[in-house]
């Protein structure tokens, strides 16, 4: 099906890696509506000199949601129970869904699109919703699994995904015609779940104009090794500061970029050294200080579907040493820009970063590769076209079976 006779309509989430995606439709004249929220739910339409319009504005959405989930930030720990996100939800995907145009495609939001799948399938639409992390019965159970691994309470953990929202994700993937994906491990988490045939995988990219790397290649007498995330025992956390505690490298810093959850509290106070220096979470700009000053990025999770900011960290010329549950396998050869270790091994993550530690010319190398291989497969225009590619496929097939 050629490009001009696929129109598609927009719903998906505020992931950096989608923020030039509509601007390429535009560009393509396949952009027939996009569904937006941010400070308000809002509904666009593309202008003929390649603007968006804002066509319907939401407020009271806007003044729920901030009500609701402030009378909810108040309260004691103990009495929140569920969060306002399901309330958040519904609201904005039936809002969404009255507004639904004539499209070849409806691209939507996991969660957030069921009403709206429906919609776009009434009307005769194929429909994506897009995953960003593994199955949700995979992404629900690792974070347990850690809390047992490391024996904290269920109750220090952090917050999961609620039952409801669970239950509507999963009726998202029955009735969709296809679920995107972002890597080959969420890919098998699907598989997994028997719906390995309907999940199809559509690496992510980067603003590679924005994550760029430093300068000048100076060398620092201080190694410096980098996290970025949710400090959290599913981002492999515990297992990062256990391997950087047996290492006790000199003239070493391990920097922790983001916020810490309350269940690190306790591993922090037994592992965490003077040089172990935790910022919480950072600004984009100082985000990208912090790569820019570090030697190797580190990220040891147990459960992605693929870490944003490896690519990140990639684009500003860092060398990884990442699990392979990070989604590493899509964008690292092993031992060209990095190195993929096992989840959950410590020893493993230790040797790897202590291989940095004693090879710092090589480890430079290897962010020039690990750049390079941005610029080749993983900028945020990579990820358009790669969707626009998508677009074509599912449009010709719902086309095929409407015959």
């Amino acid at each position: 099906m050629q490009k001009d006779s696929v129109s598609v309509t927009l719903a998906v989430g505020g992931a950096s890696w989608q923020k030039t995606l509509a601007a390429s439709l535009m560009s393509a004249g396949m952009l027939r509506r996009v569904f937006r929220s941010g400070r308000y739910v809002e509904i666009l339409d593309p202008k003929e000199d390649g603007t968006l319009e804002q066509i319907k504005r939401f407020p009271l959405n806007r003044v729920l949601n901030r009500v609701l989930w402030g009378v909810w930030g108040r309260l004691p720990r103990r009495w929140r129970g569920v969060s306002p996100v399901m309330v958040t939800v519904l609201m904005k995907d039936r809002a969404w869904s009255r507004w639904m145009p004539r499209c070849s495609v409806f691209h939507g939001w996991m969660g957030e699109s069921l009403a709206g799948v429906q919609a776009a399938k009434r009307l005769g639409a194929a429909t994506l919703v897009e995953n960003p992390g593994r199955h949700p019965g995979d992404f629900h159970k690792a974070p347990l699994q850690e809390c047992e691994r490391f024996h904290i309470k269920p109750s220090e953990r952090s917050p999961l995904l609620p039952a409801a929202l669970i239950r509507r994700m999963l009726r998202e993937y029955e009735i969709c015609d296809r679920i995107v994906v972002p890597s080959n491990v969420a890919l098998r988490s699907f598989a997994k779940y028997g719906l390995g045939n309907k999940a199809a995988v559509v690496s992510p990219g980067v603003d590679d104009a924005l994550f760029s790397p430093r300068q000048q290649d100076e060398e620092r007498r201080l190694f410096r090794a980098c996290f970025a995330g949710r400090v959290e025992l599913a981002k492999g956390a515990g297992d990062l500061l256990l391997a950087w505690k047996r290492l006790r490298l000199p003239n070493a810093e391990l920097v922790l970029a983001g916020e810490v959850r309350p269940e690190m509290k306790g591993l922090l106070e037994a592992y965490a050294d003077s040089s172990v220096r935790v910022t919480g979470r950072l600004a984009v700009n100082d985000l990208l200080a912090c790569y820019r000053e570090s030697d190797v990025f580190v990220l040891p999770s147990v459960n992605e579907g693929f870490a944003q900011v490896l690519l990140e960290a990639m684009a500003t010329g860092l060398a990884v040493v990442a699990s392979e549950m990070s989604g590493a396998e899509d964008c690292v050869t092993q031992r060209k820009e990095g190195f993929i270790v096992p989840a959950r091994d410590a020893d493993r993550l230790a040797e790897a970063m202590l291989w940095c530690y004693q090879h710092r010319d090589e480890v430079r190398a290897m962010g020039k590769a690990a750049r390079a291989r941005i610029e080749s497969e993983f900028t945020l225009n990579h990820y358009n076209q790669r969707m626009i590619s998508l677009y074509g496929q599912v449009a010709e097939a719902r086309g095929r079976c409407s015959r």
